[in-house]
């Protein structure tokens, strides 16, 4: 069995500093578009942080109310992703150490957040994808859910995982060795 991931045919669209400046405006159309694209990404990494889906949801609501609540301190350097990002792992990280805990190992929750097999045009099997992602490390299966799944550039994930560009791209690349085999073990 071949493992590929077409990325190009999954980018989702990214939110603009156009859109952020509505926002700020008070546009609440604007922030319901920005919801919309940015949605299943911000629930996909959150989950792959916390790892529990109730937590993950409470965490989503908690980010966007704190975009709202900060967007006047938003600036426009074309990564709104990026800031979004900032802030959900940062109540991700508060939320952990307020209990006290390690993320909760339920990665069954992880198949709530791949796309239905059409959306991804076929790309991929949903419960293979769930099953190979356990065998992946934390950072390892952020960077696959957010370059791979959610679309994001490596910079960016880069960016959001705080790991230098180098790091991001061998730790792809190993996650990525790591499914072929589980893949063409299981083949």
């Amino acid at each position: 069995m071949l493992f590929t991931i077409d990325t190009d045919r999954i980018k989702p669209k990214q939110p603009t500093d156009d859109l952020m400046r509505r926002v700020a405006g008070g546009d609440m159309d604007a922030f319901a578009e920005l919801y919309e694209l940015t949605k299943h990404t911000v629930y996909c990494f959150l989950l792959s942080v916390v790892r529990n889906r109730s937590m993950a949801e409470d965490l989503m609501q908690d980010t966007y109310l704190s975009v709202r609540k900060s967007i006047q301190h938003y600036i426009p350097k074309n990564k709104p992703m990026a800031w979004i990002f900032t802030i959900a792992r940062n109540l991700a990280y508060m939320e952990l150490r307020r209990r006290g805990s390690h993320p909760e190992t339920n990665l069954d929750d992880l198949g709530e957040t791949i796309p239905a097999k059409e959306e991804l045009s076929g790309l991929i099997d949903r419960l293979v994808l769930q099953k190979t992602l356990q065998s992946l490390g934390d950072k390892e299966r952020q960077i696959v859910l957010l370059h791979a799944v959610s679309g994001l550039k490596f910079r960016e994930v880069a960016d959001v995982v705080e790991m230098p560009l180098g790091s991001v791209l061998s730790g792809y690349s190993r996650a990525m060795k790591k499914l072929k085999k589980i893949l063409n073990e299981e083949g």
